[in-house]
């Protein structure tokens, strides 16, 4: 079955904890023992513990506090309902400090001395990347909020490894789209410099060509840099009709505030990782008009007839209320626990390989959209959940048309 969250989150604020079970743990030494491989699981008493891989500090921290609040709330939920097979969920909440060699010490720690059965995370692609080889190792599965393709491809190397967000090429394909409506040939490209940012740009250059696009620079930047205008600068200098950024909130609503003092009056495009609430913040009035690719619960209220509606307009109202505004990155960890678990009563079981098994071939609303798991896809998100949306007086709006 899928949980859905009902009307009794809406009274619930980011300083109730929400965590009876559901708790952030201090942090372990490694000991390098206790691993359970292919046939491993929890005990069968007790609660089932998940382990949550996030970013809770550094600079991709307004990920891992959208995610920690998320998938508090779903376990809550999920407790109040009776549990996953009769059991209480407890979640493993582990801080990654948004680096991807933190991210893979947390990921052994919950592994060999937590015992998870399986892993919601990393938060992002730089801190899943880090995890892929243990995780196969260890035979563990786990769901990434993480979007680059890499992340799950080539699938045969990937068993034990499935993810959330929209592909890379598919969110480009969506912004290509959107030239191609507005006679746009000429493009520039800013992006972060980490495996997400040059998996955009990856995608960007090799589908550009056939795209009838013509590259007229790229840029990089670092995601601890707090100004970015030499590089926005020689960006525009070569006279681009659009430009895409493919970053996250704080860099993403930097590139934003520069882009608008370098004088450039074309359209900017932006991937599904500016959708949070620090974007509009931190831009400000250079956020208007910015354009963005996102999953539809982002504009929940103002979509008609999307496949996940009730799903994702009741979560984003519950998210909403609880805790002031919502959260583009909310999505993603909600629906990796929340799939994690649908996979463990589609089993019946604990044994991480059943889970993985199941996760597999899983069938699955979600609050981002509708997903058919197979042995070809391990991230098979409907692109149908993808839609473009705008700024307007500093709030997110369907672009129509």
């Amino acid at each position: 079955m899928t949980h859905r969250l009902t009307r009794r989150l809406i009274a619930l604020t980011a300083a109730v904890g929400l965590g009876l079970t559901a708790c952030a743990a201090p942090e372990e030494e490694d000991t390098g023992t206790g691993g359970t491989g292919a046939a491993g699981g929890d005990s069968g008493d007790g609660p089932i513990k998940i382990g949550v891989n996030i970013e809770l500090s550094g600079p991709s921290a307004v990920q891992g506090t959208a995610y920690k609040n998320a998938v508090e709330m779903v376990a809550e939920e999920i407790n109040a309902d009776g549990g996953v097979l009769g059991r209480d969920l407890e979640l493993v909440i582990r801080d990654n400090k948004s680096d991807p060699t933190e991210a893979l010490q947390v990921t052994k720690q919950m592994v060999e001395n937590e015992d998870v059965v399986a892993i919601v995370g990393g938060g992002s692609s730089p801190t899943t990347m880090s995890t892929i080889e243990y995780v196969q190792s260890a035979e563990v599965p786990i769901v990434s909020m993480g979007s680059s393709d890499a992340i799950v491809a080539p699938v045969e190397e990937r068993a034990w490894v499935f993810k959330v967000p929209a592909g890379t090429d598919m969110v480009m394909d969506k912004i290509f789209g959107e030239f191609e409506k507005e006679g746009i040939t000429r493009v520039g490209f800013i992006s972060v410099d980490n495996p997400y940012g040059d998996a955009g740009l990856q995608a960007f250059t090799n589908n550009a060509p056939d795209a009838g696009i013509e590259i007229v620079g790229t840029e990089k930047f670092q995601a601890t840099d707090k100004d970015y205008t030499s590089i926005v600068t020689k960006l525009v200098g070569q006279d681009p009709e659009a430009i895409i950024v493919w970053a996250i909130p704080p860099g993403a609503g930097i590139v934003a505030q520069n882009i608008a003092a370098s004088g450039f009056d074309g359209p900017v495009y932006y991937d599904p990782g500016a959708g949070a609430e620090l974007f509009i913040r931190g831009a400000g009035e250079a956020a208007e008009g910015a354009r963005l690719v996102h999953p539809a619960v982002l504009v929940a209220d103002q979509v008609q007839g999307a496949a996940n509606q009730d799903v994702m307009t009741e979560f984003h109202h519950a998210y909403s209320e609880a805790y002031g505004e919502y959260s583009g990155f909310a999505s993603y960890g909600a629906d990796a626990l929340k799939m994690i678990v649908q996979a463990i009563e589609e089993a019946g079981s604990t044994d991480r390989q059943a889970v993985r098994d199941a996760l597999e071939t899983i069938e699955y609303t979600g609050i981002t959209g509708v997903y058919s798991m197979s042995a070809e896809d391990h991230s098979a998100l409907d692109p149908e959940a993808l839609v473009m949306v705008t700024v307007e007086d500093g709030e997110w709006k369907l672009l129509e048309g």
